[in-house]
């Protein structure tokens, strides 16, 4: 199946094009119509079949059809290592590349703050954390969960 026929945001569309996606992975396949209708779903496939992008691409979706304002992420994302989450920061700030004023935050132990405050300081729609950096940075006040749409454990 294309990814044209999976009902995603035509923005969203031209970034995968643009990077030279054209088939699903059968994880994307069964996972991103799910997510479209709103289910909560687990799910596990070996490395490289694409899960990241089976859960991001209808999570973009999502944000793109119900603007929210406010501060605090749209979507969480909690990863356990820090390696994962810079890979799947990457991978949203890649998908959202057209998405006019969609910002990915990282943040993940083994780093100063300060870089991570300005941050979370500025407007954000998808957080990727570890989860203790995550906890952290919520017991000091600089995360909200006001406009969270959805969350993914990887």
């Amino acid at each position: 199946m294309t990814f044209k026929n999976l009902n995603l945001h035509s923005k969203i569309i031209q970034a995968i094009e643009e990077m030279k996606y054209e088939i699903a992975t059968p994880i994307q396949e069964k996972a991103i119509p799910e997510i479209l209708n709103g289910k909560d779903l687990c799910a596990s496939a070996q490395t490289g079949t694409g899960k990241t992008a089976a859960f991001l691409l209808p999570t973009l979706t999502k944000i793109m059809e119900k603007p929210l304002r406010g501060k605090g992420p749209r979507i969480l994302i909690i990863v356990p290592t820090r390696e994962l989450a810079m890979q799947v920061s990457k991978e949203a700030t890649k998908y959202s590349k057209y998405l006019k004023m969609l910002k990915t935050v990282c943040i993940y132990g083994g780093v100063p703050y300060p870089m991570q405050r300005r941050d979370l300081h500025r407007p954000y729609d998808i957080l990727v954390a570890t989860p203790g950096r995550l906890i952290d940075h919520i017991n000091s006040g600089r995360i909200k969960f006001s406009r969270q749409i959805g969350r993914a454990h990887v």
